[in-house]
């Protein structure tokens, strides 16, 4: 007993530490682009569960309590995708802000 126990809360202590996921504007599976990104450079401890993502040189906010983040963006936009771990973060960008974070650069669009 005590063994499963300690199993379901190991579980659901590991489930809960995930971070966010950011999902993309496509209505393909292209929208999940950018979740095993994130995923990955969670588990490589480059980012923390709400890390900062800025698009173009501006910060995206969101808000941080939801589980699922749309980005207003698709796929085909996206032409670079950087990580700042939590101490560049912080020192670029705010003191707050040390989660690390998304860097999004994408297609300029001519209007």
């Amino acid at each position: 007993m005590k063994r499963t126990l300690l199993i379901l809360s190991s579980t659901i202590l590991l489930g809960c530490s995930n971070p966010h996921a950011f999902i993309l504007n496509d209505t393909t599976k292209n929208k999940y682009f950018l979740l095993e990104l994130v995923n990955q450079a969670f588990e490589e401890n480059q980012i923390d569960k709400s890390p900062l993502i800025v698009i173009n040189g501006i910060p995206f906010k969101y808000d941080k309590k939801q589980d699922t983040i749309l980005l207003p963006l698709k796929k085909s936009d996206i032409l670079t995708l950087d990580f700042l771990n939590k101490n560049s973060s912080r020192i670029i960008y705010n003191e707050k802000e040390n989660d690390g974070a998304i860097i999004i650069m994408t297609r300029i669009k001519n209007k």
